[in-house]
Protein backbone atom coordinates (compact mmCIF):
# COMPACT_ATOMS: atom_id res chain seq x y z
CA UNK A 1 0.00 0.00 0.00
CA UNK A 2 1.33 3.38 -0.95
CA UNK A 3 0.62 6.37 1.25
CA UNK A 4 -0.68 9.54 -0.32
CA UNK A 5 2.16 12.01 0.08
CA UNK A 6 1.16 13.93 -3.03
CA UNK A 7 -1.13 16.95 -3.00
CA UNK A 8 -4.84 16.22 -2.71
CA UNK A 9 -6.91 15.74 -5.86
CA UNK A 10 -7.70 19.12 -7.35
CA UNK A 11 -11.43 18.48 -7.73
CA UNK A 12 -12.01 17.87 -3.99
CA UNK A 13 -12.72 20.73 -1.57
CA UNK A 14 -10.68 19.31 1.32
CA UNK A 15 -11.80 20.31 4.85
CA UNK A 16 -9.08 22.13 6.75
CA UNK A 17 -7.58 20.95 10.04
CA UNK A 18 -9.59 23.45 12.11
CA UNK A 19 -12.90 22.14 10.81
CA UNK A 20 -11.72 18.57 11.36
CA UNK A 21 -10.73 19.40 14.93
CA UNK A 22 -14.22 20.82 15.60
CA UNK A 23 -16.04 17.82 14.17
CA UNK A 24 -13.75 15.52 16.16
CA UNK A 25 -14.79 17.27 19.39
CA UNK A 26 -18.49 17.08 18.48
CA UNK A 27 -18.16 13.40 17.50
CA UNK A 28 -16.38 12.60 20.76
CA UNK A 29 -19.19 14.22 22.76
CA UNK A 30 -21.81 12.38 20.68
CA UNK A 31 -20.01 9.06 21.12
CA UNK A 32 -19.85 9.46 24.90
CA UNK A 33 -23.56 10.34 24.94
CA UNK A 34 -24.28 7.09 23.06
CA UNK A 35 -21.98 5.19 25.42
CA UNK A 36 -23.76 6.70 28.43
CA UNK A 37 -27.24 5.85 27.17
CA UNK A 38 -26.36 2.31 26.15
CA UNK A 39 -24.71 1.81 29.56
CA UNK A 40 -27.89 3.00 31.24
CA UNK A 41 -29.88 0.61 29.07
CA UNK A 42 -27.63 -2.36 29.73
CA UNK A 43 -27.20 -1.64 33.43
CA UNK A 44 -30.69 -0.39 34.23
CA UNK A 45 -32.92 -2.59 32.12
CA UNK A 46 -30.81 -5.66 31.52
CA UNK A 47 -28.75 -5.69 34.71
CA UNK A 48 -25.48 -6.07 32.79
CA UNK A 49 -22.74 -4.00 34.34
CA UNK A 50 -19.28 -4.65 32.85
CA UNK A 51 -16.20 -4.30 34.99
CA UNK A 52 -14.41 -1.17 33.80
CA UNK A 53 -10.91 -2.62 33.84
CA UNK A 54 -11.78 -5.93 32.17
CA UNK A 55 -10.56 -6.92 28.72
CA UNK A 56 -14.16 -7.44 27.60
CA UNK A 57 -15.05 -3.86 28.53
CA UNK A 58 -12.09 -2.55 26.52
CA UNK A 59 -12.98 -4.68 23.49
CA UNK A 60 -16.63 -3.63 23.72
CA UNK A 61 -15.63 0.04 23.99
CA UNK A 62 -13.34 -0.22 20.94
CA UNK A 63 -16.01 -2.08 18.96
CA UNK A 64 -18.66 0.50 19.87
CA UNK A 65 -16.32 3.40 18.97
CA UNK A 66 -15.53 1.98 15.53
CA UNK A 67 -19.13 1.03 14.81
CA UNK A 68 -20.52 4.41 15.96
CA UNK A 69 -18.40 6.25 13.40
CA UNK A 70 -18.72 3.61 10.67
CA UNK A 71 -22.50 3.29 10.90
CA UNK A 72 -23.05 7.05 11.05
CA UNK A 73 -20.90 7.57 7.96
CA UNK A 74 -22.43 4.59 6.13
CA UNK A 75 -26.10 5.23 6.95
CA UNK A 76 -26.18 9.04 6.98
CA UNK A 77 -23.06 9.88 4.99
CA UNK A 78 -21.58 11.69 7.97
CA UNK A 79 -21.15 11.73 11.72
CA UNK A 80 -22.87 14.28 13.99
CA UNK A 81 -19.77 16.47 13.87
CA UNK A 82 -19.70 16.35 10.09
CA UNK A 83 -23.36 17.43 9.99
CA UNK A 84 -22.47 20.50 12.05
CA UNK A 85 -19.31 21.35 10.09
CA UNK A 86 -20.97 20.52 6.74
CA UNK A 87 -18.35 17.99 5.73
CA UNK A 88 -18.42 14.37 4.56
CA UNK A 89 -16.10 11.45 3.79
CA UNK A 90 -15.49 10.55 0.15
CA UNK A 91 -13.16 8.44 -1.95
CA UNK A 92 -10.53 10.04 -4.21
CA UNK A 93 -13.00 10.29 -7.10
CA UNK A 94 -15.60 12.00 -4.89
CA UNK A 95 -17.85 8.95 -4.61
CA UNK A 96 -19.30 7.52 -1.41
CA UNK A 97 -16.96 5.08 0.38
CA UNK A 98 -18.06 1.49 0.81
CA UNK A 99 -18.86 0.05 4.22
CA UNK A 100 -15.49 -1.75 4.15
CA UNK A 101 -13.66 1.54 3.37
CA UNK A 102 -15.39 3.17 6.32
CA UNK A 103 -14.78 0.22 8.63
CA UNK A 104 -11.08 0.29 7.79
CA UNK A 105 -10.95 4.07 8.13
CA UNK A 106 -12.44 4.00 11.61
CA UNK A 107 -10.48 0.97 12.81
CA UNK A 108 -7.31 2.79 11.70
CA UNK A 109 -8.06 5.51 14.25
CA UNK A 110 -6.43 3.17 16.77
CA UNK A 111 -3.08 3.21 15.00
CA UNK A 112 -0.73 4.66 17.64
CA UNK A 113 -0.29 8.42 17.28
CA UNK A 114 -2.95 8.73 14.55
CA UNK A 115 -4.14 12.10 15.92
CA UNK A 116 -0.57 13.39 15.74
CA UNK A 117 -0.37 12.39 12.07
CA UNK A 118 -2.21 15.62 11.25
CA UNK A 119 0.91 17.51 12.33
CA UNK A 120 2.87 15.73 9.58
CA UNK A 121 0.44 15.93 6.67
CA UNK A 122 -2.86 17.37 5.52
CA UNK A 123 -4.55 14.00 5.93
CA UNK A 124 -4.41 11.77 8.96
CA UNK A 125 -3.19 8.21 8.76
CA UNK A 126 -6.74 6.89 9.05
CA UNK A 127 -7.57 8.88 5.89
CA UNK A 128 -4.47 7.70 4.06
CA UNK A 129 -4.81 4.03 5.02
CA UNK A 130 -8.42 3.91 3.86
CA UNK A 131 -7.79 6.19 0.84
CA UNK A 132 -10.57 8.54 1.91
CA UNK A 133 -10.86 12.31 2.15
CA UNK A 134 -12.92 14.62 4.35
CA UNK A 135 -14.37 17.34 2.15
CA UNK A 136 -16.77 20.23 2.43
CA UNK A 137 -20.27 19.04 1.54
CA UNK A 138 -21.49 20.91 -1.54
CA UNK A 139 -25.11 20.14 -0.55
CA UNK A 140 -24.63 21.91 2.82
CA UNK A 141 -26.95 19.44 4.56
Amino acid sequence: MQYDLQPNPQHLDIADKGIRFVHNIVDTIAFYAVLFFQSMLMGGLLGIIPEEDSVWFLLYYLFLYVMFHTLCEHLFGKTPGKFITKTKVVKKDGSKPTFINLLGRNAARFVPFDPLSFLLSERGWHDQLSDTYVVRDAKKS
